[in-house]
């Protein structure tokens, strides 16, 4: 799956110098996926069918590259993740929000591995992307009492963690219906959802995206 790069060509020759860097993007994102950050510029640009001269037209360095790429995958996570969610009740739509995330897991599986190998891309999940709307949701579940107890790091963590290891598990591919039901109702009744709801909030939301 591509990670479109938003910046418009202008001209003939930008729109060439724009499907390069494309193809530079999304042949890092391959690499990365299969061989996580110790690929070399030699391994992207044999995978690109670029000369090392071309890399270095467009970036100064592999970590350059990486740096361009981070910013590329939060956007993608949070249109996805984020797409056709207007439930007012918090614990759907934390709901509905995970299960996009799963099933762009399923979709984009590359896309997924990155987000979950490179620190700087959870870093900008959670500052800015749909890591960040979960901590919303979450404190609006608690404020209006539709969750039980107290919103801390303790809970964060627990629903996040949990979160990114069924994550792993599903571009593993372990990601039947069932899996993506029952890790959505047990979080659901780890938030004070009594377990029938939970169960009919999970499968609803899961519906929604197969």
């Amino acid at each position: 799956m591509a990670i479109a790069d938003p910046s418009p060509p202008l001209t003939r020759g930008h729109k060439k110098k724009a499907r390069t860097r494309q193809l530079l993007l999304d042949t890092a994102l391959e690499v990365l996926a299969e061989q996580g950050e110790g690929f070399t510029v030699a391994d992207l640009a044999s995978r690109a069918g670029v000369s090392h001269g071309t890399f270095y037209n467009y970036f100064s360095d592999r970590d350059q590259l990486i740096e361009a790429l981070v910013p590329l995958i939060v956007i993608r996570f949070a249109e996805r993740m984020a797409d056709e969610v207007t439930e007012a009740d918090p614990a759907a739509r934390f709901a509905h929000i995970t299960a996009n995330g799963f099933d762009l897991a399923i979709r984009e599986p590359d896309t997924v591995r990155v987000a979950l190998s490179i620190d700087a891309v959870q870093r900008g999940l959670l500052a800015d992307g749909p890591l960040a709307y979960f901590r919303q949701d979450l404190a609006d579940g608690y404020k209006t009492g539709r969750f039980i107890g107290t919103l801390d790091e303790g809970t964060v963590d627990l629903v996040l963690g949990t979160l990114l290891f069924a994550a792993r598990r599903i571009v593993d591919g372990d990601h039947t219906v069932a899996y993506r039901r029952s890790i959505l109702s047990r979080l659901l009744q780890a938030l004070g959802i009594e377990a029938n709801e939970a169960a009919k909030i999970a499968a609803a939301a899961v519906a929604e995206t197969t």
